[in-house]
């Protein structure tokens, strides 16, 4: 019986072969593991205005689930109204699309509540149509 022996060319080919394909195998399981968590926002359906924001703790934590409200009054003589209300998702993000640039009686007082807490965040539309705010709730 003969026994045949494969070059050792080859058997590196093979080896290599395994260590790339391993190596992408644990690359796509990490990026995976990264994806970004789903930025949950409300869409005025108004205007061209956003605004986003990111919502902590005292300890700088993300606050899930606090609650972001905010009552626009816009067109002729304020006559027509909206009540928005959102919540933050575990990394305290939170976004409102579609606002409108000009409100009745500006700024729009975007109301915070989590935890027994509440804050208030005034927004200008006209002034910065595109806006990011970080409220930290707790403290004093």
């Amino acid at each position: 019986m003969k026994t045949y022996h494969l070059p050792r060319s080859f058997c590196l080919v093979h080896r290599a072969a395994a260590v790339l394909a391993l190596s992408l195998f644990f690359s796509v399981a990490g990026a995976a593991a990264k994806q970004q968590i789903p930025v949950p926002q409300v869409d005025a359906g108004i205007g061209p205005c956003m605004v986003d924001f990111s919502v902590s703790q005292s300890d700088n934590k993300p606050l899930y689930n606090a609650e972001i409200a905010v009552k626009i009054a816009y067109g002729f003589m304020g006559m027509k109204k909206m009540d928005l209300k959102v919540g933050t998702n575990s990394e305290g993000k939170a976004r409102f699309v579609g606002l409108p640039e000009k409100v009745h009686n500006p700024p729009l007082a975007f109301v915070v509540s989590a935890e027994g807490l509440t804050k208030t965040v005034n927004y200008w539309p006209r002034v910065r149509c595109r806006a990011r705010y970080s409220v930290i709730m707790g403290g004093r």
